[in-house]
């Protein structure tokens, strides 16, 4: 069974997987337990059905071999949210990850240590790109451009 791609997976497919990365293997009680412990309540019916199209995508491994059936993600939460976060950049960014950035940075709602930790990012990403062909400052915002714009008086301490 092929996996299925991070954007294939609904909204709500991709909240069950979340309440499983947290319990790491779990069954269909145990995952609905941790949904409900992030107050989104589904019936038991309605995980078991969700979980069930996760093993159909090839998201989630199942364990028949006992009573209730275990559940596993099969890749790693990093990595899906990173192709999530890739795809959306892509369709709501035209790709331009750096516009994505600078929209979070001049949004007001980032408190400064949000910004020092974004700054932080991006100083390292720079001292760590070892491209010719995409030096530092082709790659979008510098730490300068997201300081120039966390100095802003609108943004939240």
């Amino acid at each position: 069974m092929a996996r299925s791609t991070p954007s294939e997976l609904t909204h709500a497919e991709l909240r069950v997987l979340k309440a499983l990365w947290e319990v790491e293997r779990g069954s269909v009680a145990e995952v609905r337990a941790e949904l409900g412990k992030r107050g989104q309540e589904l019936a038991y019916t309605t995980v078991m059905t969700l979980l069930g199209r996760l093993a159909a995508k090839g998201a989630v491994l199942v364990d028949k071999e006992r009573e209730p059936f275990l559940y596993r993600a099969a890749q790693r939460k990093e990595s899906v949210l990173r192709d999530r976060l890739r795809e959306f950049v892509r369709e709501v960014f035209d790709g331009q990850a750096d516009s994505l950035v600078l929209n979070l940075v001049e949004d007001e709602s980032l408190t400064r240590a949000e910004l020092r930790a974004i700054e932080r990012k991006i100083a390292d990403a720079e001292r760590g790109s070892k491209d010719p062909e995409n030096p530092p400052d082709a790659q979008g915002p510098s730490t300068a451009s997201v300081a120039k714009v966390a100095k802003d008086p609108k943004v939240k301490p």
